[in-house]
C-alpha cells in the first residue's frame, strides 16, 4: 500500500507542496497541517526549520491534535502562520467543506494553503534538455463537468471540475472566507492536485 501511495506523480505533488510553503517567506516558521497519513511532508518541514504541529481526526496515527473537520471545532487563533491542508477537504461533503475553511481562515495567522483534487480529462506535454534542466510545457484540460464520479469514489465526495462543482463555485466558496487568493497553481506533470494559497 505505502509503496503504491508513494508514487511519481503524488511525489511531484510533494514537491509543490514543499516549493509553495517556501515561497512565503522566512516569517512563516509555524505551521498546522491538517491530514497526516504518512507524516512524510511533516517531517520534509521540520528538517527545514519550520514548527509543524500536525493534525488529524485519526488518533491511530498519533497526531498533535485530534481535529474533526466535520465537527464543530475550535483551533487557536494567531497561532499558526499558516496552515495547510493537502488532498483533504474532498474527504467531507461540500456544505461541511465550507464551514471548515472559513474556520480555518479565522485560525490562521496569514496562510492557509490547499490542494484539491482536479477531476478532468487532459493532455500535457512536457519538454525539458541539456541546455534547460526546467521541465516547459503545454497542456490541454477540460473538467469532466459530464460526470458525477470522482477518480476516488469510495472516498471522495466531490472533485473541481465534476458536475455541480466547477472551479468557480470552489473559487466562490474560498472568496467568502474573507481572505484573498495569492495564488492559483496546478502543475503540468501532476494536473490532478489544484492548488490554492489564501492570505490575511
Amino acid at each position: 500500500m505505502a509503496n503504491e501511495y508513494l508514487s511519481k506523480p503524488r511525489m511531484i505533488s510533494y514537491y509543490n507542496q514543499k516549493r509553495i510553503i517556501n515561497a512565503l517567506g522566512k516569517k512563516v516558521t509555524t505551521i498546522l497541517e491538517v491530514g497526516v497519513f504518512n507524516s512524510l511532508f511533516s517531517n520534509i518541514l521540520s528538517l527545514e526549520g519550520y514548527q509543524v504541529t500536525r493534525a488529524d481526526f485519526d488518533s491511530t496515527l498519533n497526531p498533535d491534535m485530534i481535529l474533526d473537520l466535520q465537527s464543530d471545532f475550535e483551533l487557536p487563533k494567531n497561532t499558526f502562520d499558516a496552515i495547510v491542508v493537502f488532498q483533504v477537504l474532498e474527504h467531507i461533503p461540500y456544505e461541511d467543506f465550507e464551514k471548515a475553511i472559513k474556520k480555518l481562515a479565522e485560525a490562521t495567522n496569514k496562510f492557509l494553503v490547499i490542494s484539491l483534487p482536479y477531476s478532468s480529462e487532459y493532455l500535457s506535454l512536457n519538454f525539458r534538455s541539456s541546455f534547460n534542466r526546467d521541465f516547459r510545457g503545454v497542456m490541454l484540460q477540460i473538467p469532466k463537468f459530464w460526470s458525477t464520479k470522482p477518480l476516488v469514489d469510495d472516498e471522495h465526495y466531490w472533485e473541481i471540475g465534476l458536475k455541480g462543482y466547477p472551479k468557480k463555485r470552489i473559487v466562490r466558496s474560498l472568496e467568502q472566507t474573507g481572505l484573498k487568493i495569492r495564488r492559483q497553481y496546478q502543475d503540468k506533470l501532476q494536473p490532478y492536485h489544484y492548488f490554492f494559497v489564501l492570505e490575511k
